[in-house]
Formats: structure tokens, C-alpha cells, sequence
């Protein structure tokens, strides 16, 4: 094996998959311009639920703490 090959091991491709959607998940909040551009309509139906659900949390969470 030369210097700076990496062999991956099939508990390493889970991990990555959970980095890359972790990843991907944090970038559609940070730029949900760039995100609503993904070419998967399911995938934008899932970022307007997000979004909705995460309102409906902080507004929820905001009542609770005012009273």
C-alpha cells in the first residue's frame, strides 16, 4: 500500500453517509436558496416541512417561556 491510500471499511461508508447527510442537512439550513435548487422535488417538500416544523417548535417554545 503506498503512502496515503485509505481503504475503506464498510463501517466507514455508514459513518460517511450519516457526515454527508448531517452535512448536506446543515447546508440546506445556512442556504435554502441553493437548496430549494436540488433537483429532487421530494427532497423540497422534506426542506418546507423542515422549516415549517422548526416554526412551529420556536413559536411554540417562545409562548411556553413567555408565560
Amino acid at each position: 500500500m503506498a503512502t496515503g491510500d485509505v481503504q475503506c471499511h464498510p463501517s466507514d461508508r455508514s459513518i460517511r453517509r450519516v457526515e454527508v447527510l448531517f452535512g448536506r442537512t446543515l447546508a440546506a439550513c445556512v442556504h435554502p436558496i441553493a437548496a430549494w435548487r436540488y433537483q429532487i422535488r421530494s427532497f423540497r417538500v422534506l426542506l418546507l416541512a423542515g422549516y415549517f416544523t422548526a416554526g412551529f417548535i420556536a413559536v411554540l417554545l417562545a409562548v411556553v417561556l413567555m408565560n
